[in-house]
């Protein structure tokens, strides 16, 4: 209020001289001239409040010190100016002056006025009461709060004065802009509060000392007090009868203006935090009433004004996390609820006067309970429910029933029985619906929305239930609301059972039956966005001229059977383009001698595309528009027998259509050739004959700004500098053509200049994303159901980021986002969404694995902004930057920022706890090598639903212990050990360290991790098996392990604890020394990849002959599921033999660094699976023996895509 705005409205405000000085002097201006600025610029305030009260006051004998202030302002103003020139003189002479006119005005002030003042003339002036009422009161309490920060002049008394005066102004908060005109009570209730607000101001500024701390002279302690005590008691508590009665007589104004409907509608954005306000003074006030009072009724009621209170606090903790949307069809019940409780609080203070009234409030007591139980019921679900994300993982029913079953068992004693009955029904409901959401997850249900939304729902209630079990663990939500709770969630849960049933049993073989005619229909919402997107047709080809050379050939020459030429690729990529250039080629359509085109995209319609195919090859007839689908279908078979055709069918999204069109298109074997175009791999695949479906990439640099040059300049000349800003333009696109031809739309519309451009590059991403939306939306909408939150999740990505594969995975399955099925593990079914995303386009593989897996992807950066605006819109996700985790109390977005699911953070972690609240994941992209960073940030207390911790660029100094819902956790870290207490996170599957040190030490304590699914160490890793219990390792098994890396096994202790990781399906590991016997091995059963490092032999002989000729040759039986074997570094290994039924599913051999071995074993020129040899700095001899493999597998086995790489 006092940085450039003042009650005062002084022009030349002192205040504004002396905020200069401090800005121009900064660290150098000594301390003492700084102590006494500050208190020169709290004076100025007073006197700015003292002006301001004087304003609306008419207190003669106070007119002629009003203008001695009037005039010291002037005059200030005019010092300070000056003041640089003697500072120290300037400002003790200021002093005084401010001192000498104090005395004076305290020897005037009458400090016993009537219990209120007069409102000024504010209507006139055009402003309004409540907004200058509030922000006076304000003002007030900010120069209080300042004082008392003052440790020499602080008083218990000022501290209570301050308490009050922040209740009372959450009154004010709470009526101000209710009515169309206020009435009388208001505008009494408004005078009072200046009237206290000032007084209080007057005391404490008056009675203030002066700097040099003459208290004999300027301060009177105990005279101070006591006005200060007066006024709290006797004109701020509504203990004296006229206060109470005032603060009564408003509540019911407002009452009677709600049922008379002549209130008006609260349009604060602050609105919640208005609302949380005032209770917090009515349970202020109901805990005083509770140790003050001594009536026996009041003491009667202990129990229910306990509850009271109980639900009161529920009630603001819930409103501030609630939204004005959430609250708009509530806000009506609140009020009353809150107004009510007003009433009854302002009633039991003591008052003999009020003895019937209260007797009836008394009586009427449990009833107004059960009534308000009701509404914070309401208000506080809401705001649980309106922050949920949209999209849901179809995991999170199996982790909650997982969660329900460890509850169960964890909390056998009847200390939670209140919920336990309740929590077994639901379990029961929900395991029940489990092959339902298994149907889902099997994509079953694509079309049909409404058992889509069923599963959504349940998925919904899965949330709400974890908060409960949690919420009655920690006794954060009372008792009652938690019962209604789950008594709802109950009957929701059969509801939602009921409706399934009745679709499954009803619904869906009728919608199985008429799936053809359906095919036939055309819905009846088509997004009227589609048809505003820019395609990219009949343009100009530019950067595919070897793509279109490959085509028309494929169309002229090559087979005479018919083919159809699919060409592939991401939205925006030029798909259509290119087909299009190809249908209208002279070359090409002379060849043909019916020529006609189609586009199918998402709203399949037969009829319609059979007509489009008609026109084109027979002319417009208005007789086709009568016939019937079946009809129209023997009419194009009749049209095109025996003719040469070339048919384009566009944008097409489904293998099944393709499918329902095939009968039409008869094979004469002339050269008959079919163009189609869709986004989706698998449908090219379903379509493909002869030709294989071509996938088009994305344009490289040149090609990028070749196009944009030509749809910009055309054949005009430009300058050198809007070169150099176009090539930056154009890169930015990241090769897309869409992207290329939405930006030159721009370019040509604006000036030509550099600067224009450079604003376009600054801004490109969020132009060409609205743009281009439609399209992608497109995509969206098309996925399956379970497949959405798996592509919004890219949203936690950076820009031009490659992505590891099995990251991306484990995160999925952390984020409960995956599916678990009886016949495949939760990393495959992944893989298999992943597969599904990249056969879509919408997911690039950026590199593969020498496994032939996918190692990494990539995703378009115009995709990946969508990702992050729809996860953002569905409360998926939401970003967190640098900026942002400042006041993050006074942003109106606080409250959805609260309790957001998934936060990916991209600033440095400071501050998180204001963030914490319900947030199940947190992932921090800035890299943070140097120093350290405290994890107890993340403290259960604060994140209880932690469920992924991704720290992988941060240097952490502890490991969190207590985090017990957390699934996924990654970090770097400078210690040398992990901490035993690792084991308190029963929940975690996913385990990824760095050690900036090089070597990690690992508790033995991790075995009795039994959901540990993935353990990776980027790094030594070393289990301390040396002191450890035999009975610990005999009885620990990692049974759920999969992944292991990278272990360092110093002697066979060490390497014996591969005996406790039977389902072990990747392995990582070193070994130091050498007489390790094969059966430390012999449990891994199920191995596909395993990758063996040496890191020394002792010998050479004793490294090759008893390490990997002893245990290799003589493990036929072992390593029968052995996919990748990678042998690396192994500067002892010379010979290797290995049986004849080794390996028998081997795919992949890598060899790197051996430098000794002689010879790749024969064995392995007879393993039929095997697809390629991997050799890097190895011995001539060795390489020589991977060739003569390459013969074996190529010549005698017919393996012609065997492959050898030989890196030097």
């Amino acid at each position: 209020m006092f940085s450039g705005e003042y009650l005062s409205s002084k022009k030349r405000h002192p205040l504004d001289f002396l905020q200069r000085i401090e800005d121009e002097w900064g660290s150098y201006m000594p301390e003492t001239i700084k102590e006494r600025i500050y208190l020169l610029k709290t004076e100025f305030k007073f006197m700015d409040i003292f002006l301001s009260i004087q304003s609306f006051t008419d207190e003669p004998n106070m007119l002629n010190v009003t203008q001695k202030v009037h005039a010291l302002f002037q005059d200030s103003a005019f010092d300070v100016s000056k003041i640089y020139q003697n500072l120290n003189r300037l400002t003790s002479l200021l002093q005084n002056k401010i001192q000498v006119t104090k005395m004076e005005i305290r020897a005037n002030y009458s400090f016993f006025p009537g219990i209120s003042l007069q409102l000024p003339s504010l209507e006139k002036s055009g402003v309004d009461n409540s907004k200058f009422v509030m922000k006076f009161i304000n003002g007030v309490v900010q120069n209080l709060r300042e004082l008392a920060e003052i440790d020499d002049f602080c008083s218990r008394e000022i501290q209570e004065v301050l308490k009050e005066l922040k209740l009372l102004k959450s009154l004010v908060g709470f009526l101000s802009n209710r009515w169309c005109a206020e009435p009388q009570s208001v505008r009494t209730f408004f005078g009072h509060v200046l009237f206290v607000a000032g007084f209080a101001a007057m005391v404490v500024w008056l009675y203030m000392p002066s700097y040099d701390n003459n208290r004999d002279q300027d301060l009177v302690p105990g005279e101070m007090n006591f006005l200060l005590s007066y006024l709290v008691r006797m004109r701020i508590k509504p203990v004296i009868p006229c206060i109470r009665k005032m603060y009564v007589d408003v509540l019911q104004a407002l009452k009677w203006t709600m049922q008379s409907d002549l209130s008006l509608n609260i349009q604060n954005v602050y609105v919640a935090e208005i609302e949380a306000g005032f209770v917090e003074t009515l349970i202020h006030n109901m805990e005083e009433i509770r140790s003050i009072s001594t009536l026996s009724r009041i003491e009667f009621l202990n129990h229910q004004m306990a509850t009271l209170v109980e639900m009161l606090k529920f009630l603001r903790a819930n409103l501030i996390h609630l939204p004005i949307l959430g609250l708009e069809f509530h806000l009506q019940d609140i009020d009353t609820v809150i107004i009510d409780v007003g009433l009854l609080v302002y009633s039991l203070y003591d008052c003999e006067e009020q003895e019937e009234v209260n007797q009836r409030l008394f009586i009427d007591l449990p009833k107004s309970i059960q009534h308000i139980n009701e509404v914070i019921f309401l208000v506080s679900r809401k705001a649980f429910q309106y922050n949920l994300p949209k999209v849901h993982g179809l995991g999170c029913v199996d982790f909650l029933l997982n969660n329900l079953k460890e509850f169960q068992d964890r909390y056998s004693d009847s200390h939670y029985s209140f919920v336990k009955s309740q929590l077994q029904v639901i379990q029961k409901e929900l395991e029940g619906l489990q092959p339902f959401l298994k149907d889902v997850a099997e994509e079953c249900y694509n079309k049909h929305e409404r058992l889509q939304h069923c599963a959504a729902l349940l998925n919904g209630k899965a949330y709400e239930v974890e908060y409960i079990v949690d919420a009655s663990v920690r006794k954060g939500v009372p008792e009652w609301c938690l019962v209604r709770w789950l008594f709802d969630i109950i009957k929701e849960v059969i509801l939602i059972k009921e409706e399934v049933t009745k679709i499954q049993e009803k619904e869906l073989f009728k919608f199985d039956f008429v799936l053809h005619d359906t095919l036939d229909t055309t819905p009846a919402h088509i997004s009227s966005e589609s048809t505003n997107t820019p395609r990219m047709t009949d343009e100009e080809v530019v950067g595919f001229e070897d793509v279109m050379e490959k085509l028309r050939d494929q169309l002229i020459r090559g087979t005479k059977q018919l083919d159809v030429i699919s060409v592939v690729g991401m939205p925006g990529l030029g798909k259509t383009t290119v087909a299009n250039k190809l249908y209208s080629d002279k070359l090409v359509v002379s060849r043909f001698d019916i020529c006609a085109k189609c586009c199918v995209s998402q709203a399949y319609s037969r009829r319609s595309v059979l007509l489009s195919i008609l026109r084109d090859a027979i002319g417009e007839s208005p007789t086709l528009t009568k016939l019937s689908t079946d009809v129209l279908v023997d009419q194009l078979r009749k049209t095109l027998l025996w003719k040469r055709y070339l048919i384009l069918v566009d944008d097409i999204w489904e293998a099944s259509v393709w499918d329902d069109l095939r009968c039409c298109f008869h094979d004469s074997n002339n050269g008959s050739r079919i163009i189609l175009t869709t986004q989706h791999a698998d449908v090219a695949e379903n379509a493909k004959s002869v030709s294989d479906p071509l996938h088009l990439r994305i344009l490289n640099d040149d090609e990028s700004w070749k196009l944009l040059k030509q749809k910009v300049f055309g054949e005009e000349s430009y300058s050198v500098l809007l070169s150099n800003v176009g090539q930056e333009i154009a890169n930015k696109c990241r090769g897309l053509p869409l992207s290329i031809v939405l930006v030159a739309g721009m370019l040509t519309k604006m000036e030509k200049s550099e600067q224009c451009w450079k604003q376009v590059a600054m801004n490109l991403c969020t132009n060409v994303l609205s743009n281009s939306k439609a399209i992608i939306e497109q995509s969206y909408q098309n996925l399956p159901y379970h497949l959405k939150p798996c592509f919004l999740y890219f949203g936690v990505f950076l820009e031009d980021k490659e992505i590891n594969i099995s990251i991306l995975t484990w995160l999925w399955i952390s984020e409960g986002f995956i599916k678990s099925r009886d016949d495949k593990s939760l990393e495959d079914i992944a893989e298999g969404y992943l597969e599904n995303l990249i056969g879509r386009n919408l997911v690039m593989v950026a590199k593969w694995g020498s496994g032939g897996k996918v190692k990494t992807c990539r995703i378009h950066d115009l995709l990946l902004y969508f990702c992050k605006e729809r996860a953002k819109e569905k409360n998926l996700l939401l970003w967190m930057k640098r900026d942002q985790n400042v006041n993050t109390s006074s942003s109106i977005y606080s409250h959805k920022q609260l309790v957001q699911r998934r936060m990916p953070i991209n600033s440095q972690v400071i501050d998180l706890v204001k963030w914490s609240s319900l947030v199940g994941t947190v992932h921090c992209r800035e890299d943070r090598n140097k120093g350290s960073f405290s994890i107890v940030q993340f403290s259960h207390i604060y994140f209880r639903f932690l469920k992924v911790l991704n720290l992988e660029l941060i240097v952490i100094d502890s490991f969190p212990t207590e985090l017990v819902y957390l699934r996924y956790f990654a970090a770097r870290t400078s210690q040398k050990s992990i901490t035993s207490s690792t084991v308190n996170l029963r929940n975690l599957e996913t385990l990824i360290v760095k050690p900036m040190g090089g070597k990690l030490i690992l508790p033995l304590t991790l075995l009795n991790m039994v959901k540990l699914r993935h353990l990776q160490i980027y790094s030594k890793a070393h289990f301390s098996t040396l002191n450890a219990a035999e009975e610990l390792l005999e009885n620990s098994k990692f049974n759920n392990l999969i992944t292991l890396s990278s272990p360092t096994f110093c002697c066979v202790r060490d390497a014996e604890l591969m005996l406790r990781t039977p389902n072990l399906r990747k392995l990582r590991c070193s070994f130091v020394g050498w007489g390790y016997p094969s059966h430390v091995m012999s449990s891994l059963t199920r191995l596909e990849t395993l990758s063996i490092k040496m890191d020394s032999c002792g010998s050479t002989q004793a490294g090759s002959s008893i390490f990997l000729k002893g245990r290799m040759g003589r493990t036929s039986d072992k390593f029968h599921q052995l996919k990748v074997l990678k042998v690396v570094d192994c500067p002892c290994f010379k010979k290797w033999s290995v049986s004849d039924d080794a390996f028998p599913c081997l795919e992949h051999l890598v060899l790197r660094r051996c430098r000794y071995l002689e010879a790749i074993p024969s064995r392995f020129g007879d393993i039929t699976s095997l697809i390629s040899i991997e050799v890097k700095s190895c011995k001539e001899s060795l390489v020589e023996s991977a060739m003569v493999i390459r013969e074996s597998q190529v010549e005698e086995m017919q393996n012609y895509d065997f492959k050898v790489f030989i890196h030097k």
